[in-house]
């Protein structure tokens, strides 16, 4: 009987020391060098050519499978750079930075991203979205932010032939696996800050400076890295120079301009029949907003009916005037405060010449004075916040400088 009340007491002390152990909030260096070695003895299981090029999706499914801890789970996904594949080893000194990308919604979300070398941070930044993960892990599930691409086994002849880790299987990564929207996941977004604050912003502002040229680059004028390859493979199911955004017509940063539609469906933004913001067919509405719970009356605000109610979670082409008005508004404090209302990728650049700003920088009459100040100063500072750029910094002192040189608010 004592031997039996001894074997029991073992039993549970074991127990015990395990429960304790898995909620340790960190592990010691010995501890992560010992799981990163585990995971790269796998390395050639992982990558049976032995190239890992653009292997994150290779490395997120395979430590799915291993069927961890939330806390080893987490762990390991620290181990190699979802853009090139690269491991990472902890013991390496500076292996993450923040980073901002948006999510499918368009709106920001800054968190850590562990990486090998400075480009992979662009290209994240750039061609990458954040979705929603929920693992099914060894103590209970847990939702993710995963950054995730358009899976390129849609066409698999386009796959840049430095790429070998990709098995697909009916237009489908096998050896992968997709996010809640049914994208392709190549890395965790570990600690995600979303609806970021002014503050939370300057956690970037190094990552976008370094990256600014890079990401005014257009894809094909890209050379050499194994970023190039990842933009390259994010690139063949959701092109940029496709039927995400308008050659043509330049963006407020000098990019190409996006569409400001989020959906095929939604005929009523008040955009062109392709969904950009443009002169083309969407005439004097220009500014991409994003209407949601907090900024929904922005209509009635603006002496209007209260339609704008019935666009929450969609985009909306909206003319500078109301826009302006509406800042202008609550810069006065008659109306409350918002903030990251923008989608300034889908925001033409000709909202910042001159002539369209004297147009249509007041509404229907019911215009406060110097409220295209108000207007333009905060579509400038929202969108140079959420990425520092020259190309949109040179339009803004080139309009304050027509307009008698107005203070500026960068």
């Amino acid at each position: 009987m004592k031997i039996k009340i001894i074997l029991i007491l073992i039993v549970l002390l074991i127990l015990l020391f395990l429960y304790l152990y898995n909620q340790k909030e960190t592990f010691t260096v010995k501890e992560k060098q010992t799981e990163y070695e585990k995971l790269m003895d796998n390395f050639y299981t992982i990558f049976p050519s032995r190239n890992r090029n653009c292997g994150g999706p290779q490395f997120f499914k395979y430590i799915v499978d291993l069927n961890l801890t939330k806390k080893h789970f987490e762990l390991y996904n620290t181990f190699y750079c979802g853009v090139s594949g690269s491991p990472i080893d902890p013991n390496r000194k500076k292996i993450w930075d923040y980073l901002v990308v948006k999510d499918l919604n368009g709106n920001d979300v800054i968190g850590k991203y562990y990486r090998c070398c400075w480009p992979c941070l662009c290209d994240v930044m750039k061609y990458a979205r954040v979705d929603d993960y929920v693992a099914k892990l060894k103590d209970g599930e847990k939702t993710y932010k995963v950054l995730t691409i358009k899976d390129p086994c849609c066409n698999e002849t386009k796959i840049p032939k430095e790429v070998e880790s990709f098995t697909c299987e009916n237009k489908q990564t096998k050896n992968g696996i997709y996010s809640k929207n049914k994208r392709l996941i190549f890395a965790v977004f570990h600690e995600p800050i979303l609806n970021p604050t002014e503050q939370d912003y300057e956690k970037v502002k190094n990552q976008l400076d370094i990256c600014k040229d890079r990401m005014a680059t257009a894809p094909n004028d890209l050379q050499g890295g194994m970023g190039d390859l990842f933009v390259k493979l994010s690139l063949i199911c959701d092109s940029q120079t496709g039927g995400d955004a308008n050659t043509e017509l330049k963006n407020i940063y000098g990019e190409p301009l996006q569409k400001c539609r989020k959906y095929n469906e939604d005929q009523n933004g008040s955009w062109d029949q392709d969904g950009y913001c443009s002169e083309k067919g969407g005439g004097v509405h220009q500014i991409c907003f994003d209407v949601t719970d907090k900024n929904k009356n922005f209509s009635s605000a603006t002496g209007q009916s209260g339609w704008s109610e019935e666009r929450v979670g969609k985009n909306h082409c909206m003319c500078l005037g109301a826009w302006a008005l509406y800042k202008a508004r609550q810069d006065k404090d008659e109306i409350p405060f918002t903030e990251n209302e923008l989608n300034c990728e889908a925001i033409p650049e000709m909202s910042l010449n001159e002539s369209y700003v004297q147009n249509w920088n007041t509404w229907n009459g019911n215009e406060l004075p110097d409220q295209v100040v108000n207007g333009v100063d905060n579509l400038v500072k929202q969108c140079y916040n959420k990425k520092p750029n020259e190309y949109l910094k040179k339009k803004y002192d080139t309009l304050r400088t027509s307009y008698g040189n107005w203070e500026s608010v960068l």
